[in-house]
């Protein structure tokens, strides 16, 4: 009697399970680089795609040298290779905080003033200096001065009018070299220092008891010269009353004489 040798048998459950952890492996690996294509296109397209405001200006370089400025709306650029500068045009305010100025007749004054411009021109006022916000206002503190110390302590003090207009011209000078326009120039305060006010009040309080001393002065000569006047007056009248009586009396002798002989 022969015998036949059968072949072991694979399991069926054991083949599918290798396949289907296989295809789970690639449909991983796909998602995965779906994920990583989509974000690759997410930051590339966000950073090609930008927008300009109503209110910004677009300063766009390529490679460091600079090619347009960019009107609001929206714009594309080259990652990596692009850069846009923003720049605001509108009015901006700035403020000059108590600064120490030397009035014409050597007086420091604490001087406050308050600005506002706007930027004309983006590619001379971000590219041409370095810090332009700076820039403007040391160029806004400099004028300030230099018209504070053509005047004395007391037009400082009472013609701010004229002064912000005369530092509004002297700005004005300077308009095209910033890129910039100066909109309102306005001083806050003008007032000396502490020490510099009380000076001047104890110098005032001087003043004024010198005059004091010097008015009773005058009243006291003038007293003085009544009283001179008034006793040369009353010796005037003895004067010529006893001027009068000599000349009444020899008159008076010879009436008695007459009289007498008469007799």
């Amino acid at each position: 009697m022969s015998q036949e040798t059968a072949a072991p048998v694979v399991p069926e459950t054991r083949q599918l399970g290798v396949s289907d952890l296989d295809r789970f492996y690639k449909l991983s690996v796909v998602v995965l680089a779906a994920l990583a294509v989509i974000m690759v296109a997410l930051y590339v397209g966000r950073a090609a795609i930008y927008k300009i405001h109503e209110f910004e200006r677009g300063l766009h370089l390529r490679g460091g040298r600079f090619l347009a400025v960019q009107l609001p709306g929206w714009h594309a650029q080259i990652p990596l290779v692009d850069t846009v500068i923003i720049v605001k045009v509108n009015e901006r305010l700035g403020y000059v905080e108590r600064i120490a100025a030397m009035t014409s007749d050597n007086v420091t004054m604490d001087v406050s003033l308050q600005y506002t411009y706007r930027v004309t021109n983006p590619e001379r006022f971000a590219l041409a200096v370095d810090d332009p916000e700076r820039i403007v206002f040391e160029f806004v503190q400099g004028r300030l001065r230099d018209v504070i110390n053509t005047k004395a302590m007391t037009g400082v003090m009472n013609q701010r009018t004229e002064m912000n207009l005369e530092i509004m011209q002297e700005l004005e000078k300077k308009e095209d070299q910033y890129g910039v326009e100066f909109i309102t120039v306005q001083i806050q305060s003008a007032s000396p220092p502490a020490e510099v006010l009380s000076a001047i009040k104890d110098r005032m309080v001087t003043v004024q008891r010198q005059e004091q001393a010097e008015a009773a002065q005058q009243r006291t000569v003038a007293d003085a010269r009544f009283y001179a006047a008034q006793k040369e007056a009353e010796a005037l009248a003895v004067r010529a009353i006893l001027s009068e009586t000599d000349l009444r009396l020899p008159r008076l002798a010879e009436h008695r004489y007459a009289y007498r002989s008469g007799r």
